[in-house]
């Protein structure tokens, strides 16, 4: 599959050649060439500092990414600037500055909105199978999210469809226990987990209906790839309120820390 797809990736790349290279006559459909090529280079270099900005994101540092972006921001601004003064000889009116004070603003504004530690409203436990038959055992519904630092499908679940008032009250309402099954370093135990619920990759999403004394305990819910929270809030009435009093489910654990995933 990897070679597949880096295969895929080179093919797409190149076919613009291979296509000129059959057929010359499309040289002539082609942009010429011109000062339009220094700037389109410059505004690529761009993109490629953002793509740095999402690799930085596995470090652990709760505001070296969004200041990190903010700087680039800054880069950009003063990219801005310099452009007028080598364009009008060195002056640079107003209305330049001021836009360059808007990159900035913009940027920075978005980077420690989205990219800054994130407080959780609800209280995640760290996944273990142990802790998932202990708690299905003694007849707790459970939610199970598995997700990564490098997942941004991932990361747009959590914000648009799990971490929500509406699904923190679903799940206090019926007593659901919510564990967080983190992939970042590829855990073999969760990856053993997802294979078992037929996934190989995530987001995943599932929810376990208590178990009934004696019986066989139910299928789990699961929810793949890009979900609602209309999706979450049905699935947790579908599974229905833990059997077992707080008490009796309550784990010696600790919750993770009130951040996101």
């Amino acid at each position: 599959m990897t070679y597949a797809v880096f295969a895929a990736i080179a093919t797409g790349m190149a076919l613009p050649y291979l296509l000129v290279g059959a057929f010359p006559g499309l040289v002539k459909f082609l942009p010429k060439p011109g000062a339009w090529m220094e700037t389109l280079k410059e505004v690529l270099g761009f993109v490629m500092l953002g793509t740095v900005v999402f690799l930085f994101t596995f470090l652990n540092h709760d505001w070296f990414v969004p200041t990190f972006a903010l700087l680039i921001g800054i880069w950009a601004a003063c990219w801005w600037i310099g452009r007028a003064q080598a364009s009008r000889a060195g002056d640079v009116g107003f209305a330049r500055w001021l836009q360059a004070g808007g990159i900035v603003a913009t940027v920075g504004s978005l980077a420690f909105m989205f990219l800054g530690p994130v407080t959780s409203v609800i209280p995640w436990e760290p996944f273990s199978r142990e802790r998932l038959t202990d708690l299905r055992q003694k007849g707790a519904t459970v939610l199970v999210d598995f997700s990564a630092d490098w997942c941004m499908t991932c990361k747009y679940n959590l914000a648009t469809a799990i971490e929500t008032s509406k699904v923190k009250n679903e799940i206090e309402r019926n007593r659901v226990v919510p564990l967080l099954a983190d992939w970042t370093d590829g855990s073999p135990e969760i990856k053993l987990m997802l294979e078992s619920l037929q996934s190989k990759s995530i987001p995943v999403l599932a929810i376990f209906p208590p178990a009934r004394s004696g019986d066989q305990p139910p299928e789990p819910i699961v929810l793949r790839d890009l979900i609602t929270e209309t999706q979450v809030l049905t699935a947790i009435r579908e599974a229905g309120p833990s059997r077992a009093a707080p008490a009796e489910i309550r784990s010696a654990s600790k919750p993770l820390p009130a951040a996101g995933h």
